[in-house]
């Protein structure tokens, strides 16, 4: 049985999962080169965390952002 925890993971896993280079899935997680991101954060399919004043998100993506993307991982 496949466990819940393994539908989310890292920008850098996913990438990996997928087969795609890292940067490509990073260009997925920029507002100004995906016009969709809002509307998939609202959906609840990645989220991100910014510590107060920080500069860096810390971004999570799920099975079912990457599949919208790239369709079904290898």
């Amino acid at each position: 049985m496949d466990k819940e925890i393994n539908n989310y993971m890292t920008p850098a896993e996913a990438a990996y999962r997928w087969g795609k280079n890292q940067e490509t899935v990073k260009n997925k997680l920029k507002p100004s080169l995906n016009s969709e991101l809002d509307q998939m954060i609202k959906r609840g399919l990645i989220k991100y965390y910014q510590k107060p004043n920080g500069q860096r998100k810390e971004w999570i993506v799920s099975v079912q952002a990457m599949e919208e993307w790239f369709g079904k991982s290898n």
